[in-house]
């Protein structure tokens, strides 16, 4: 990819962008010393973000030690701009509105409706819509997450078993409806997102993060009764997908050929971890020691858990202590972290919403990666300054 003018203008605003959303309260001076720009570069671009309502000035600073005038605080605008995320399952479906510093503006969980699977995605953004419009808050991104192996860089569904999909594509008509950018995610992935952003405060880099929810059989796309596992695994502070995009597709160390589902536990263990203590004790006990390997070569900072696991993180971590010792030795050999998450059921379509942001505060890559994929800021600047479409 040729360097260019706007190549480097998107990268010099994202990283600024980005150190202001790390480090809010930051002045144009600090914003200087830590890229190792000019002042005069670092000026031009907080100006370029304050005419557009990104950023706004706080208040001054303490004075220097040198002396001269005191710094001015700067923070990004939490009214610039929002992003929809929502975690799509057979089950149903969790919604969130974020904000660009991240807080929760709107959220709503709701059923999927009895369409065809374009029909249905068309019908909760619908109801989500008029509801958003209330929020006069603009626009800037839908981000969906769903199970399945994902091609996020083209919004390609490559496959997915439970909405039984295969190389389909809707973003391009979804974008086109509602008049901003949509991208799609593996649902693993989108906590890998979430995590990603939670953190960037302590930087966390890499780092595995197991997502596990319970699902009953669905009348409308047939979903089996039993437990879905995936993770999202970060490498070097990037999401990675793998060469095919599947990436963090789990199978347990019990699987074996022509057995459905991921594990090879009975379907009536499968059936019963809700109700039944031995079956989801068999369960954890399949699960973690198929984790031993995959944290042994990946070398994790952090083993984030979310969904299932953490809502019942206090029996999850009686059984690890009795029943798969050998993780929580690889876990202090390793130097790893089993950090639980809240089990928000809106975690999944958080992080989803924060790709969007993450993408956006990156700096852009040198690479043969598809120029629609990318977000560019003078697009986002003109959706900054239009409503939402209520079609």
């Amino acid at each position: 990819m040729q360097i260019n003018n706007n190549f480097q203008k998107n990268a010099n605003i994202s990283m600024v962008a980005q150190l202001l959303w790390k480090s809010p309260g930051i002045s144009r001076v600090e914003i200087a010393r830590q890229l190792d720009l000019y002042r005069s570069t670092v000026s031009n671009i907080i100006n370029t973000l304050i005419d557009n309502g990104v950023v706004f000035e706080e208040k001054e600073g303490e004075s220097m030690p040198q002396g001269g005038r005191k710094p001015i605080c700067l923070g990004l605008n939490d009214k610039f701009g929002c992003v929809l995320g929502i975690e799509v399952q057979p089950s149903g479906f969790h919604a969130v509105v974020l904000n660009i510093v991240g807080n929760v503006i709107f959220s709503k969980s709701g059923g999927i409706p009895e369409l065809p699977f374009d029909d249905a995605l068309r019908a909760i953004l619908d109801s989500l819509m008029n509801e958003i419009l209330h929020l006069d808050i603009p626009l800037l991104g839908i981000c969906f997450a769903l199970p399945g192996i994902i091609d996020s860089s083209k919004g390609i569904i490559i496959k997915s078993d439970p909405f039984h999909l295969v190389n389909h594509s809707c973003t391009a008509n979804l974008s086109t409806r509602y008049g901003v950018p949509v991208f799609m995610e593996n649902d693993a992935n989108c906590l890998a997102w979430l995590e990603l952003a939670n953190n960037r405060g302590e930087n966390k880099r890499n780092f595995i993060c197991l997502n596990a929810e319970f699902h009953y059989k669905d009348s409308v796309f047939g979903e089996q009764t039993g437990m879905g596992v995936g993770l999202g695994i970060a490498l070097g502070g990037s999401v990675f997908s793998g060469s095919k995009f599947a990436a963090g597709e789990f199978f347990s160390v019990s699987w074996r050929e022509g057995v459905e589902g991921q594990t090879g536990l009975s379907p009536e263990i499968m059936r019963t971890l809700e109700t039944d203590k031995k079956s989801f004790t068999a369960w954890i006990v399949d699960l973690f020691s198929s984790l031993v390997p995959v944290v042994s070569v990946l070398d994790p900072e952090v083993v984030f858990a979310h969904g299932d696991i953490a809502r019942h993180a206090s029996f999850v971590n009686e059984i690890l202590d009795s029943e798969v010792p050998q993780f929580r030795s690889l876990l202090s050999r390793s130097d790893c972290e089993l950090i639980f998450g809240d089990g928000s059921d809106l975690s999944v379509a958080s992080g989803a919403a924060q790709m969007f942001y993450l993408q956006l505060f990156t700096l852009p890559v040198c690479s043969d990666r598809d120029p629609g994929t990318m977000i560019e800021w003078d697009a986002v600047f003109s959706l900054s300054t239009r409503k939402v479409a209520k079609n």
